[in-house]
């Protein structure tokens, strides 16, 4: 079988030859008939307990076809405790290892701690059988030590146990706890086939810095908006921030112009693509580009800082982190595949920019390269070390390493290089169609109308190839499905507030998806990030960590926008 590959522009239309794949994924068609007008579930939402009832709100129309509904259930249980740092090294919360936080209970108890407690978290499997743990190493155990009415009581216990050598961190129990009563608060933003809005992806006024959901909503003249993708958010948890932070994790496709690379083989949420208006799918993207005198190089990436990929899953002889501190790049395989903890390096890059990214490219280290080009890829100028003006209509190659060294080769001023991009699915075809749109995300939560959570293809996996602790975690998340009768849902469920909503875990997300009646479905942001707004009202409460009170509407990369038609 044989493919073409689509005509995505990161630079003028070239139709190209491209390998056929072997299909890796049974994709479910969407047929969207647009008979049926979405109805709430008759059943109770698959969250903590059975005896737990539902509270269906009022729905709001904010556009004919689209309309807005909010579902609550559950109450406060649960308690704050210290969740203890686990020997011998003294930095991990939780073990597969039984016998280790028995041990550490043991010792704890011996000690005079009486409140010490063993805790057992076994959640279900991911569905991608290649990272499957084997059945006796699915179960995590951490140690807790004692419960308290609120945050306070619980820091200064852990400053007390702090001078005996003990560490931890306060946690809520509702964080980790296998089975919680919640509550919870799932607002739910349903895009029937025929309504009168148009569902686009969008960015702020530049791309290399993030804004609020509403800004962004404001930007594209949009009556709704929910956060997108993840992206290079500057924060204490990412040591590897590369300096701009509206630069999505993964695809981000925009009237059909590739505005970032795929996190090769993660979830994507594809609209007005080739096989229909609403899909999700997994991706992969490349691109070339060849020089006057015939030369080719398979490009890097599109707006980001060259030398670092984020989670990966990148192109062109990317190095993983050392498998030891200390220790050589590139000694793990596999870094052509998304590892989310993970930032791989490449000092020998070509990515491109385009005036979206903003006014100017990146300031790049000595021996950079920037070749600029006009909208035709004609080249203009070459500066050297990279970081300057991106010219209206145009594109600047930006080079580092032999990247830099290719460019200055294979340069010729006023003479056109040819690039080429492919966007393909697991099937190999191509995806795309003029007025493309794609975001990043993942993992899958419902393929085919069941659960299907495919963590370690989106990267949720741990160097031994089992799923990590994040699985276990209940944060606040964003969530997109399809229905059978081609209905969008776009679904934000608020976390980290207890006595408001506890947020959920990927598990727990998936049987909400499943439940409104999805039969794909995936997760886009999470955590501070997950925002709905209406007309310019936020509906939803986002929050950064657990037991931070006030709102915070959280800058990101990109947004799913409804704009009026």
């Amino acid at each position: 079988m044989s493919v073409l590959t689509i005509v995505v522009a990161i630079g003028s239309a070239v139709v190209t030859p491209a390998v056929s794949r072997p299909a890796v994924a049974d994709v479910s068609a969407i047929s969207a008939s647009g008979s049926i007008p979405f109805q709430d579930p008759i059943t109770r939402m698959p969250l903590g307990p059975e005896s737990l009832a539902t509270r269906f709100g009022s729905v709001q129309t904010p556009a004919p076809g689209v309309t807005y509904r909010k579902y609550t259930q559950g109450y406060a249980s649960s308690s704050w405790t210290i969740a203890l740092h686990l020997p011998p090294n003294r930095t991990d919360l939780v073990t597969r290892s039984s016998a280790l936080a028995d041990g550490y209970v043991t010792d704890l108890r011996g000690a005079g701690y009486l409140e010490a407690t063993k805790v057992t978290y076994d959640p279900p499997l991911p569905a991608d059988l290649q990272y499957r743990p084997p059945a006796d190493l699915t179960t995590f155990y951490g140690v807790h030590l004692g419960t308290f009415s609120d945050t306070a009581s619980a820091e200064a216990r852990l400053a007390e146990v702090k001078r005996a050598g003990i560490t931890g961190i306060v946690e809520h129990e509702a964080f980790r706890e296998q089975v919680s009563t919640g509550p919870w608060e799932v607002r739910a933003l349903v895009v029937e086939p025929d309504a009168a809005v148009t569902i686009g992806a969008a960015h702020g006024p530049e791309l290399r810095g993030a804004d609020t959901v509403r800004a962004i909503a404001r930007h594209a003249d949009a009556l709704a908006a929910v956060n997108a993708s993840e992206f290079d958010i500057d924060s204490p948890n990412n040591p590897d921030f590369n300096g701009f932070d509206g630069d999505p994790m993964g695809i981000y496709v925009q009237n059909n112009n590739l505005l970032s690379e795929a996190v090769n083989g993660r979830t994507a949420l594809l609209l007005n693509g080739a096989n229909g208006p609403l899909r999700i799918t997994e991706l992969t993207s490349s691109s070339t580009v060849k020089a006057p005198d015939g030369a080719q190089w398979q490009l890097d990436g599109v707006h980001r800082k060259p030398g670092k990929i984020a989670h990966c899953g990148g192109v062109g002889g990317d190095l993983r982190p050392p498998s030891t501190p200390g220790g050589t790049p590139g000694d793990l395989p596999d870094a052509g595949q998304p590892w989310r903890y993970e930032t791989c390096t490449d000092p020998d890059e070509i990515v491109v920019f385009r005036p979206e990214w903003g006014s100017e490219t990146p300031v790049g280290p000595p021996g950079s390269v920037d070749v600029v080009v006009d909208g035709n890829w004609v080249a203009k100028q070459v500066r050297s070390p990279a970081g300057g003006p991106i010219p209206a209509g145009g594109r600047v190659m930006q080079g580092i390493g032999a990247g830099a060294q290719w460019l200055r080769d294979h340069t010729v001023l006023n003479r056109a290089f040819q690039p080429g991009t492919q966007i393909l699915d697991p099937q190999g075809q191509r995806v795309t169609s003029p007025t493309f749109a794609a975001v990043s995300g993942g993992p899958a939560l419902v393929r085919g109308g069941e659960v299907w959570i495919n963590a370690g293809a989106n990267g949720y996996r741990s160097r031994d190839g089992y799923h990590t602790s994040l699985f276990l975690d209940r944060h606040p998340r964003t969530l997109a499905g399809i229905t059978a009768a081609g209905q969008l849902l776009l679904v934000v469920i608020d976390g980290r507030r207890p006595g408001v909503s506890v947020g959920v875990t990927i598990p727990e997300a998936a049987a909400v998806m499943k439940w409104l009646g999805a039969v794909d479905a995936m997760m886009l942001g999470i955590g501070g990030d997950s925002t709905l707004l209406i007309n310019d009202v936020l509906y939803n409460r986002p929050t950064d960590y657990w037991g931070h009170e006030p709102v915070t509407e959280r800058r990101v990369g990109n947004a799913i926008v409804l704009r009026a038609k």
